[in-house]
C-alpha cells in the first residue's frame, strides 16, 4: 500500500488541529502510515519538537508516543 500524499492546505488543516488541541488539552484521533500500513493512535499532544519533526503524544496508557509528522495522513477532534 502506498503511503496517501497530503496537500498543502490538508497539513495546514492537520497544523491548525494540532495547535488548538495542544492549547485547550485536547484528544486526538491520529491516522498514521507506517511501513505501509495505516494505524490509528488516540491521545493529546504533550509538545511539538519542530527540531526532529515529531509530535510527543500521551495515550491511554498513559505512555509517551513519538510519531514523526511525516507518518501522519489524518487528524480529527476524537470526541
Amino acid at each position: 500500500m502506498e503511503k496517501p500524499s497530503l496537500d498543502e492546505q490538508q497539513i495546514e488543516e492537520i497544523d491548525i488541529l494540532v495547535s488548538e488541541a495542544m492549547a485547550f488539552n485536547k484528544e486526538l484521533k491520529f491516522k498514521l502510515f507506517k511501513e505501509g500500513v495505516a494505524e490509528d493512535l488516540i491521545g493529546t499532544v504533550q509538545y511539538l519538537n519542530y527540531e526532529q519533526h515529531k509530535l510527543h503524544v500521551k495515550d491511554h496508557h498513559d505512555q509517551t508516543v513519538y510519531i514523526t509528522m511525516n507518518d501522519i495522513i489524518g487528524v480529527a477532534y476524537n470526541d
